[in-house]
C-alpha cells in the first residue's frame, strides 16, 4: 500500500460520512443514501466515483447548488411510465426513489420506465439498475451531463459522456453489469490530476484543441475525446434523447450547469427502467440462460498477453470481496477532506492512522 493511502473499512465510511451530510441538514436516511452510492464504488475499486466526491456534494449543499433535504414533484403518472421534478434534490437520492417506482411498476405492468429532470448527478450509474437486479429484474438507467465532448473530428465540447448501465441477474455466476461513459470518466481525470499522474492522450483534448496528457490542463479546457470516434458520440446523442430530450429538461442541461461553481444547478436529466423478467419467462430459468451465456464467452480461448476473460462488471465483483475483507485505501487527501468536514459541522472526524 503506497503512503499516500490508508486503509479503512465500509462501516467505518459509513459511519463517518453520514452525520457530515446530518450536520448540513439532510435527513439520515437521505444521508446514508448518498454515502452507501459511493461506499459502493470505493468497494468495487472505484475510487474516482467514491467518497472522495463527498467534498463536492457537501460545498454543493453548502452553497445552494444540491437540496440539502430532497424535493421531488411527480409530474406524470401514468401505468407503466411516469415523470418526476427532482428540484435540484440530491441525484442519489432522487435514482433511488425513481428506481423504487421503476421496480413497483414493473411488478404490475411488466416494465417500469421514470424519467427525472432538474436532477442532480447520480455518480455511480450501476448502483441504480442493481436494485432491479436484487428484484429479480433486469434494470437500466441513462443520464446526461455538462457538454464535455466533441463531435467526433470536432475541437469544442457539445454533449455530455452521457453515462448508461443495464445490469441483469444470473444464477451461479456473476450478474451482467454495464457502466459506462462515452468517454474516460472525468472523475478518474480529476483523480490522476490530484494525484499528479499523466493522462493517456486519447482521454481529452488540450485548450489548443489538440490532445494532451495533462490532468490539469484537461480539466481547464474540460473536452474529453468519444472512444471509438463517431460510435460512442452516437452513444452520447442518443442519450441525450432518452433523457433531456423526452423528459421535457435542459438540453445538454442547460447553459452554464455544472458542479463548479457550487451554487450552479445541475439540471441534468436521467432515465430509469425495470424490466420484470417473469413477464418473460420464468426467472430460474432465465438465469440458467444466463449462466450458459456467460459460461460459452468465457471458453473463448485466451490471446496472448492475457490470463482471464471478465464480463462487465465481474472484475468489480470480484475487488468488492477483497476489499471486504482486507479494507477500502482511502487517499490522504480524501481523509483530510472528511476530516475537515467533520470538524466544520461537528462531528466525530473518521479516526485511522495515516
Amino acid at each position: 500500500m503506497s503512503r499516500d493511502y490508508v486503509t479503512v473499512t465500509a462501516e467505518q465510511l459509513l459511519g463517518a460520512c453520514v452525520p457530515l451530510f446530518e450536520g448540513l441538514g439532510t435527513p439520515r436516511g437521505e444521508a446514508e443514501a448518498v454515502v452507501d452510492v459511493h461506499v459502493d464504488s470505493d468497494l468495487r475499486g472505484e475510487e474516482s466515483h467514491g467518497v472522495r466526491m463527498l467534498d463536492v456534494h457537501l460545498k454543493r449543499i453548502k452553497a445552494g447548488g444540491n437540496l440539502a433535504r430532497s424535493r421531488v414533484t411527480v409530474l406524470k403518472d401514468r401505468n407503466a411510465v411516469a415523470l418526476l421534478d427532482a428540484h435540484h434534490s440530491l441525484g442519489q437520492v432522487v435514482a433511488v426513489q425513481a428506481m423504487e417506482m421503476a421496480i413497483a411498476k414493473a411488478r404490475e405492468y411488466g416494465i417500469g420506465m421514470v424519467g427525472v429532470r432538474n436532477a442532480n448527478s447520480y455518480t455511480s450509474a450501476k448502483y441504480y439498475p442493481l436494485m432491479a437486479v436484487n428484484a429479480d429484474m433486469i434494470g437500466k438507467t441513462y443520464t446526461n451531463s455538462v457538454p464535455m465532448m466533441p463531435p467526433h473530428g470536432g475541437t469544442q465540447a457539445r454533449v455530455g459522456n452521457n453515462p448508461l448501465s443495464i445490469a441483469a441477474p444470473a444464477g451461479d455466476e456473476f450478474p451482467v453489469i454495464l457502466d459506462m461513459a462515452c468517454t474516460i470518466a472525468v472523475e478518474k481525470v480529476r483523480q490522476a490530476g490530484t494525484e499528479d499522474k499523466p493522462i493517456p492522450p486519447d482521454w481529452a483534448l488540450g485548450l489548443d484543441g489538440n490532445p494532451t496528457t495533462d490532468a490539469k490542463e484537461a480539466l481547464e479546457a474540460y473536452t474529453f475525446l468519444p472512444f471509438g470516434g463517431y460510435k460512442a458520440f452516437g452513444l452520447g446523442v442518443t442519450h441525450e434523447m432518452l433523457t433531456s430530450v423526452l423528459c421535457g429538461g435542459g438540453l445538454f442541461t442547460s447553459p452554464g450547469a455544472g458542479f463548479r461553481p457550487f451554487d450552479n444547478v445541475y439540471n441534468c436529466c436521467q432515465y430509469f427502467e425495470a424490466i420484470n423478467i417473469d413477464w418473460f419467462l420464468p426467472v430460474a430459468e432465465f438465469r440458467q440462460r444466463m449462466d450458459a451465456m456467460i459460461r460459452q464467452i468465457k471458453n473463448t480461448p485466451l490471446r496472448s498477453g492475457f490470463d482471464a476473460l471478465y464480463l462487465p462488471g465481474e472484475r468489480g465483483i470480484r475487488e468488492m470481496v477483497r476489499r471486504k475483507r482486507d479494507g477500502i485505501p482511502i487517499h490522504v487527501s480524501t481523509l483530510a477532506d472528511l476530516r475537515r468536514w467533520a470538524v466544520e459541522v461537528g462531528t466525530e472526524p473518521l479516526k485511522v492512522e495515516v
